[in-house]
């Protein structure tokens, strides 16, 4: 079965109408560190009304890039984040938007460029991960789909064993790490320029 498939009958297999990130992660069985990175890098992307999808999706990945890069064999989250909730609705209006793309994507996929997906170079994507996660969490204006479609090219390379995808996932985060950079700097200076900016007085 396809990734995108996978993905699409999950909110089927989810009993609770409300079910928590841990839920989903039992739901997938842990069946692989990507499909994880996958689903949670979607909503960063498709917008999802009514939920925090920054803040919650990009701290769990967060929790997840940290373990890659430790090189932990199980997906763990604290347990504050693992009891937040998404509605069963709102997992499939997310889902129905993104699968038919994710099925387009798997077509171009193939495994090369092995060297992409041994142990050392997973950890060190596993940092790549954890960098943009804190960038999809943060609350930067339109600054959350970059990092999020980096995370997911990155997560399709690694299910598939796709070095060339892994390369363009890895390029995708630099251009996101550098767009994230130029839009904090210059809210920055902005808000400098407002407080620090010459007084008008009038004579």
């Amino acid at each position: 079965m396809s990734l995108a498939n996978v993905l699409r009958a999950l909110p089927g297999s989810l009993k609770n109408q409300r079910p928590s990130l841990s839920d989903i992660l039992d739901a997938l069985d842990e069946r692989a560190t990507p499909l994880v990175l996958m689903l949670f890098a979607i909503p960063a992307i498709v917008p999802t009304p009514g939920i925090p999808a920054g803040m919650v999706f990009g701290t769990a990945l967060a929790f997840i890039g940290m373990q890659m890069a430790v090189g932990a064999k199980r997906i763990r989250l604290p347990s504050r984040i693992a009891q937040l909730r998404i509605g069963i609705e709102q997992l499939e209006r997310v889902l129905g938007k993104a699968t038919p793309h994710l099925e387009k994507l798997e077509r171009r996929l193939s495994a090369r460029l092995a060297c992409l997906n041994t142990p050392l170079a997973i950890r060190s994507i596993g940092v790549v991960i954890f960098i943009m996660a804190v960038l999809i969490a943060l609350p930067i204006p339109f600054g959350n789909t970059l990092p999020g479609l980096a995370v997911l090219i990155l997560s399709l390379g690694l299910a598939q064993r796709d070095g060339i995808a892994v390369v363009a996932g890895l390029g995708l985060a630099l251009i996101a790490g550098v767009v994230s950079t130029a839009i904090i700097g210059s809210s920055w200076w902005l808000i400098e320029s407002f407080f620090n900016g010459p007084l008008i007085t009038s004579t």
